[in-house]
C-alpha cells in the first residue's frame, strides 16, 4: 500500500510539475502576442466599434417585430452562408480538393492493402501528411475571418448575454482602478433619475463599489467625479430587448472586443473600467451562454447545407 501511495505522490507531482511548465509557456506565449496586438487592435477596435455597434442596431430594428429567438435563427444562418462565401473566395478550393482526394485514396488503401506492411505504413503516414496539408488550408480563411466573426458574435453577446435592469430591481456598479490609484482618490456619482443609489460608494483599495436599484425606464447616461474629472457610463432600464453596456472597457484590446458599445476610457487614465453587474437573460435557446449554442449550431448547419450550393469544400 505504501509503495502504490508513493507511485500516486510521484505521479501527481509531475502532473503539476508539468501543468506548471505549460502554465507558464502559454501564459509567456499570450504575453508576447498581446504585447504585439495591442498596438494594432485597440486603435483598430476603437474605430471599428461604434460601426458595428450602428450596423447592429440598423440590423435589429429590422428585426424588431419578431420574436427574439427568429431574429437569432436568422442572423445565425445568414452569417453562416456569409462564412461560406468567405471561405470559399479566401481558400485554395482546389488545393483542399486535392488533399481530400489523397485522404480518401490512402483510406481505400489502408482497407484493400491491410495484410502489407509496407503498403499500410506508407499509407498512414501520407495519410497524416495529407491531414498536416489540410489544416494548413483551412486555416489561412479561418484567421481572415476571425476578427469579423468576433466584431459580429460581440453584437449578438450585447443583446443575449444581458437584460436591462428592471425598475426597482438591484444591482452593483463597480469601478475599477489602477493600482495603487484608488487609495487616495475623490469619487462620486451625480443623482439620476435612472437609478436610486441605495449604498456608496464603498472604497476597496483599487475597486469602488454602489449598490443601485433601476429608476425611470430608458436609456440613460450616469455621471461620476473621479479627482477632479467627469466619466461616464451607460445605464439602462426597462422590461424589452435592449442591448446593453456591461463595462466601459480601457484601451487593452480584449475589453474593447467583448464590450464594444461604449468608448474606451483613456490608456493611462487612473480608472480602469466602470462595469454594471446586469442580470443574464434567462432563456434555454436564446439566454446567457445558450444563444452561443444556438448561433453555431444554426450557422454551421446552414454553411454544411448550402457547401453543395456555393460548391464549397472544406
Amino acid at each position: 500500500m505504501d509503495f502504490v501511495n508513493s507511485v500516486l505522490i510521484y505521479g501527481a507531482e509531475v502532473v503539476l510539475w508539468v501543468w506548471d511548465i505549460l502554465s507558464t509557456f502559454f501564459g509567456w506565449l499570450w504575453g508576447s502576442l498581446d504585447a504585439i496586438l495591442n498596438p494594432i487592435l485597440s486603435p483598430l477596435l476603437a474605430f471599428l466599434n461604434p460601426i458595428c455597434t450602428w450596423l447592429g442596431d440598423v440590423v435589429y430594428a429590422v428585426l424588431s417585430p419578431f420574436p427574439v429567438w427568429v431574429g437569432l435563427t436568422v442572423i445565425s444562418a445568414v452569417t453562416g452562408v456569409v462564412m461560406l462565401i468567405a471561405f470559399r473566395h479566401t481558400s485554395n478550393q482546389k488545393a483542399i480538393g486535392k488533399v481530400k482526394d489523397d485522404i480518401k485514396a490512402n483510406l481505400l488503401a489502408l482497407k484493400l492493402y491491410k495484410d502489407e506492411l509496407r503498403i499500410t505504413f506508407l499509407s498512414q503516414a501520407r495519410l497524416l501528411w495529407a491531414i498536416v496539408r489540410l489544416q494548413r488550408y483551412v486555416l489561412t480563411p479561418v484567421l481572415v475571418m476571425a476578427l469579423p466573426m468576433m466584431l459580429a458574435l460581440a453584437q449578438m453577446g450585447i443583446r443575449y448575454q444581458w437584460r436591462p435592469l428592471r425598475s426597482g430591481e438591484q444591482t452593483l456598479i463597480k469601478m475599477s482602478f489602477a493600482p495603487g490609484a484608488g487609495k487616495s482618490v475623490e469619487v462620486s456619482i451625480e443623482p439620476h433619475p435612472g437609478m436610486v443609489v441605495e449604498v456608496g460608494p464603498v472604497p476597496g483599495g483599487d475597486l469602488w463599489v454602489w449598490r443601485i436599484h433601476g429608476g425611470v425606464p430608458g436609456r440613460h447616461t450616469l455621471k461620476f467625479h473621479v479627482a477632479g474629472e467627469t466619466l461616464e457610463k451607460e445605464l439602462v432600464v426597462g422590461d424589452g430587448f435592449e442591448r446593453v453596456s456591461a463595462l466601459r472597457p480601457n484601451a487593452r484590446w480584449t475589453e474593447q472586443l467583448f464590450h464594444p458599445v461604449e468608448r474606451r476610457l483613456a490608456a493611462g487614465a487612473p480608472v480602469r473600467s466602470i462595469e454594471i453587474l446586469y442580470p443574464s437573460v434567462d432563456s434555454w435557446v436564446r439566454g446567457a451562454d445558450y444563444w452561443v449554442v444556438t448561433f453555431f449550431i444554426v450557422s454551421m448547419v446552414a454553411a454544411l447545407i448550402l457547401a453543395p450550393v456555393f460548391k464549397v469544400r472544406f
